[in-house]
């Protein structure tokens, strides 16, 4: 195959001693099948019309010139990456058996870093901490499921300095 590869039209190859153009065999891309990162360059597996599945060769992304085929095969891409991280957070919820807006709406899910445990709290026998992370103007309420699994050492490391073990017939709503 050709490394310049047009969709759907014909590649020429220039001739220097002639001076014209001399029609070569027509390579149409039928679809896009895969992607891959190649000495850092982007490149698509490719599927060509009328050819068999063992003619698929690698193109680098400059070499191809088929958008709309690249574009909806990112597209699929993305959406599938979409529906395997939503079901990632639907199991990490299932798990902590809390809801999963609140595992997707974490800092910890957006690259965010726990910097501070400030405060925890008990509302209708669920737990929650307010936590200061990295970069964030406020402080977020975080559910203690999520906390546990995401910074187990620091929420270890409150309740060891926070919680009054003496008095185990005091139920206060609040962890001071």
């Amino acid at each position: 195959m050709d490394s310049d590869v047009d969709c759907g039209e014909t590649i020429s190859n220039f001739s220097e001693s002639s001076m014209d153009y001399e029609e070569t065999e027509e390579y149409i891309v039928e679809r896009i099948l895969d992607r891959r990162r190649y000495m850092g360059q982007i490149q698509y597996l490719v599927k060509w019309l009328d050819y068999s599945d063992e003619d698929n060769t690698w193109e680098s992304a400059a070499d191809l010139d088929c958008h709309s085929l690249i574009n909806s095969f990112e597209s699929q891409i993305s959406l599938k990456r979409g529906q395997e991280l939503n079901n990632q957070y639907e199991s990490k919820a299932k798990r902590l058996k809390i809801d999963p807006c609140l595992v997707v709406d974490s800092p910890f899910n957006h690259g965010f870093t726990a910097q501070e445990i400030l405060k925890g709290s008990k509302n209708n026998g669920e737990i929650s901490f307010l936590i200061r992370f990295c970069h964030l103007d406020q402080p977020q309420v975080v559910p203690s499921g999520i906390a546990y699994v995401e910074i187990p050492q620091m929420v270890l490391k409150f309740y060891e300095n926070h919680c009054d073990f003496h008095d185990l017939n005091n139920r206060n709503n609040y962890i001071s």
